[in-house]
């Protein structure tokens, strides 16, 4: 099974418009859909989006990427994945392992590396990057250079 991780970046730029990275979020999501990827994110993740979104977005474009969240969870278009006891652990072990080298690092970031990690995914559906501190074994699917976004198509 192709999985791709979708990180807070990926959901923020999906759903403003204003977002500078919407367009190529849009092409992304697409590939992801047309090529099979099984889509799968985490509690904290959503956490981090609907709390960004609010803020940048307001009420009502986070009451949509609610709703369009549901709606892809009750399809089981997407992975719900829980950040337990034994994953915080290791995300506070990834975390003092990178926080000295990487400035403005997040836990959440760490939850997801962690996730990923344990669960052998290998691309985040993202340009934050964090990602590329994550180690050799996950990359970003996308990249920004000099405010110019790039996609690099996953090899599954």
């Amino acid at each position: 099974m192709k999985t791709c991780f979708v990180d807070t970046w990926a959901y923020i730029a999906l759903a403003n418009r204003r977002d500078a990275g919407h367009q190529i979020a849009l092409e992304v999501d697409q590939f992801l859909a047309d090529d099979g990827w099984t889509l799968a994110t985490s509690d904290w993740v959503l956490d981090e989006t609907v709390t960004q979104l609010h803020l940048l977005a307001g009420a009502r474009v986070v009451m949509k990427f609610l709703d369009d969240l549901d709606a892809q969870l009750g399809a089981r278009q997407l992975m719900l994945l829980n950040v337990s006891t034994l994953r915080f652990d290791a995300a506070i072990r990834q975390f003092r392992k990178l926080a000295p080298k990487v400035p403005r690092l997040s836990l959440t970031d760490c939850t997801s590396f962690s996730l990923m990690t344990e669960l052998e995914v290998r691309w985040a559906f993202t340009a934050d990057k964090h990602f590329y501190s994550a180690g050799p074994r996950i990359g970003p699917l996308v990249s920004q250079v000099d405010g110019a976004f790039t996609f690099r198509a996953p090899v599954s």
